[in-house]
């Protein structure tokens, strides 16, 4: 009897313990397969995370496009960072969590792929317009390259013509003139005597020159710089101005014009010594000469 209450301890005691470690794997088990759920929910969570950001970085590319869908790509791409930046901030995720945000994901990505189309087909239009400009541009530059040269040439045409049509003279001669009682002139070579100076020149042929009247200075320089017989001042194309002693007009008609300019002068005035004359026609210097008083 004795021995009968033993062996029933001794089995009680066994079943217990079988029951300890078959409680012991289990709970193990299960806390192993809990831990082996949760990486695999951490895994799937960094991936959704990684995919975001993806999506992320493809709406800034879209956005520095600069199409007229930036705004409504940035709002987009907004909403992306707030539903990533959710998910970063969860302590607690399961699988019902994972496939709600999953869900969202797939919407946003079929969302993306219209955005995305539509961003591109305006983004290629961006660029064949910009192609089309620049090529206009490099036309237009050319165009006005070749206008620049065109002008330039145009100008220096101008300034050659200009150049070629001003007129010239030839054959500058001076005279001293004494006046006799009789009151006829006679040449003279001396100071004391010269009652008055005259000039002879000769305005040369000039085909292409304008016709018209033109206005001659005569101006007669002594030997200390002063004009002789003034009758007034020209202001010169440089904006100088010069004295002249005679004033004469002549019409101009591309043929040769021989002019006699005759100046009084005062002989007590008149020094001995070199004279100069120069000569203007409007109010440009066309030519000079010397000649000596005694």
């Amino acid at each position: 009897m004795e021995e009968n209450k033993k062996s029933n301890t001794n089995l009680i005691i066994i079943a217990l313990a079988v029951l300890l470690l078959g409680a012991l794997a289990y709970t193990f088990y299960t806390s192993s397969e809990h831990k082996k759920l949760t990486d695999e929910i951490e895994v799937e969570k960094l991936e959704i995370e990684q995919n975001l950001d993806s999506m992320i970085v493809r709406y800034e590319d879209a956005i520095a496009e600069k199409t007229s869908m930036s705004g409504e790509l940035i709002i987009e791409r907004d909403r992306i960072i707030a539903l990533r930046d959710s998910i970063k901030d969860l302590k607690v995720v399961n699988y019902s969590m994972l496939r709600r945000y999953k869900g969202e994901i797939s919407k946003l990505e079929e969302s993306n792929k219209k955005l995305f189309l539509l961003n591109e087909s305006l983004t290629s239009s961006n660029r064949l317009l910009t192609t089309n400009l620049d090529s206009a541009k490099v036309v237009i530059t050319r165009q006005l390259a070749k206008n620049d040269t065109l002008t330039t040439q145009n100008l220096t045409l101008a300034q050659k013509v200009a150049i070629g049509s001003e007129l010239k003279i030839s054959a500058i001669k001076v005279l001293a003139m004494k006046e006799r009682s009789s009151g006829k002139l006679v040449e003279t070579s001396r100071a004391n005597n010269t009652d008055a100076l005259r000039i002879n020149l000769t305005i040369v042929k000039n085909d292409i020159a304008e016709k018209g009247d033109r206005q001659v200075y005569i101006q007669i320089v002594d030997a200390q710089g002063k004009t002789v017989s003034q009758k007034g001042m020209v202001t010169l194309f440089d904006n100088t101005q010069v004295n002249y002693s005679d004033l004469s007009m002549v019409n101009y008609i591309n043929e040769a014009i021989d002019l006699i300019s005759l100046v009084e002068v005062k002989r007590d005035l008149m020094k001995a010594g070199v004279y100069t004359v120069n000569i203007y026609i409007e109010n440009k210097f066309v030519g000079a000469t010397k000649f000596v008083l005694k």
